[in-house]
C-alpha cells in the first residue's frame, strides 16, 4: 500500500523525516520505503512525501486515520496514492552516484531503547556536524553514523564524552579515511506522484555490454536490477497505451482479448516490482552486515 504525506517543513532534513515518518506509520505495518524529493533548485524539500507499508489487512485505512495527528512538531496530512500501487525505492542502481561521505563509530548509548528511537536520538545528536544520511545501529552495542560536510567528521569526533539520554557517548573514527558512499540522484516528482525517468536507459544494448563486464556478484545484481527497470518502464508503457486503445475500440470481442492482455501485463508488472524490492531489500542487508562485520574486526 502507497501513501502520500504532507504538512511538514520543507527545510527538514531527508533523513531525519524518514526516521520520524517510519515511526510514525509503524503502527500500521512494515514500512519497506519512505520517498522524499528534493527541490533542488531552491535547497528544500517537496512538499509531499510517499510511504509504501507492509501489512495484511487494512493497512491503507490505519494509515489514513494518522491524518491530522502530531509528528513532532507538524501535523501529517495524509492521503492515499492510487498511481502508485507498488512504490519503488529510489535508491536504484540506474541512478546511482558517488558523493564523498564520511562516517564514525559510537558506542555508549542506551541499548535497551528500540532500533528507531536509536536513529532518531543519534540523528539529532550529530546534526549539528553536518548532513546525517545514515545511520546503522549493529547488535553489538555499535553504530555506524554517515555524515556529509565541511570538516563534519571532526565536529563529530568532538562530541566523544558528550551525553545523550543520560549516557556519555564515545566516538571514534574509522580508519580508512573518508569512503565512496553510493546514493541517489533523486527522481523527478509531479503533483501526484514521482515519475520513474524512462530515459535513463537508452537500449537493452547497453545492459547486455554491462553484463559482459560484470565480473562480480554485487555488480550483476545491479545490472540484473537495471534490466528489471527496463522491463518494468516497458510493460507500464505497452499498459497506458494499451487502455488507451480499449477506450476506442468498438467491437466487444477485441475489447475482451485487450482485458486478457492488460491482465497478463499487471501480472508481469507485479512479479517485476516484487523482485526488485526483494533485491532493493537484499542489497541493503548486504550493506549492513558488511558495516557489522567491520565494526567486530
Amino acid at each position: 500500500t502507497t501513501i502520500s504525506v504532507e504538512g511538514y517543513d520543507t527545510r527538514l532534513r531527508v533523513y531525519s523525516l524518514k526516521l520520524a515518518l517510519t515511526k510514525h506509520f509503524s503502527s500500521c505495518g512494515k514500512v519497506g520505503y519512505v520517498y522524499v524529493p528534493r527541490d533542488r533548485k531552491r535547497g528544500i524539500l517537496k512538499s509531499v512525501s510517499f510511504l509504501w507499508i507492509e501489512g495484511e489487512e487494512d493497512v491503507e485505512e490505519k494509515a489514513l486515520k494518522l491524518s491530522g495527528t502530531d509528528v513532532g512538531g507538524w501535523t501529517a496530512i495524509v492521503k492515499p496514492a492510487p498511481m502508485q500501487k507498488e512504490c519503488r525505492d529510489p535508491w536504484s542502481a540506474a541512478v546511482l552516484m558517488k558523493i564523498e561521505t564520511h562516517r564514525v563509530r559510537v558506542t555508549g548509548y542506551d541499548t535497551s531503547l528500540p532500533e528507531i528511537d536509536t536513529q532518531i536520538a543519534l540523528c539529532e545528536h550529530f546534526s549539528s556536524c553536518g548532513e546525517v544520511t545514515r545511520v546503522v545501529v549493529l547488535p553489538c552495542g555499535a553504530a555506524f553514523i554517515y555524515l556529509q560536510g565541511e570538516r563534519c567528521e571532526v565536529k563529530a569526533l568532538k562530541l566523544s564524552g558528550s551525553n545523550m539520554g543520560g549516557m556519555n557517548l564515545f566516538v571514534g573514527p574509522i580508519h580508512g579515511g573518508p569512503e565512496k558512499v553510493r546514493i541517489q540522484r533523486r527522481r523527478r516528482c509531479n503533483p501526484s506522484g514521482y515519475t520513474p525517468p524512462s530515459t535513463q536507459i537508452r537500449s537493452l544494448v547497453s545492459v547486455r555490454f554491462l553484463i559482459h563486464i560484470g565480473t562480480c556478484s554485487h555488480q550483476f545484481r545491479c545490472v540484473y536490477f537495471i534490466f528489471l527497470g527496463v522491463l518494468l518502464d516497458t510493460a507500464e508503457h505497452k499498459k497506458r497505451k494499451m487502455e488507451m486503445d480499449m477506450e476506442m475500440e468498438m467491437d466487444e470481442m477485441k475489447k475482451k482479448k485487450m482485458k486478457m492482455e492488460l491482465k497478463k501485463i499487471d501480472k508481469d508488472i507485479k512479479k517485476h516490482m516484487k523482485t526488485m524490492v526483494k533485491m532493493d531489500m537484499d542489497m541493503k542487508k548486504s550493506m549492513e552486515m558488511e558495516d557489522e562485520e567491520m565494526a567486530l574486526s
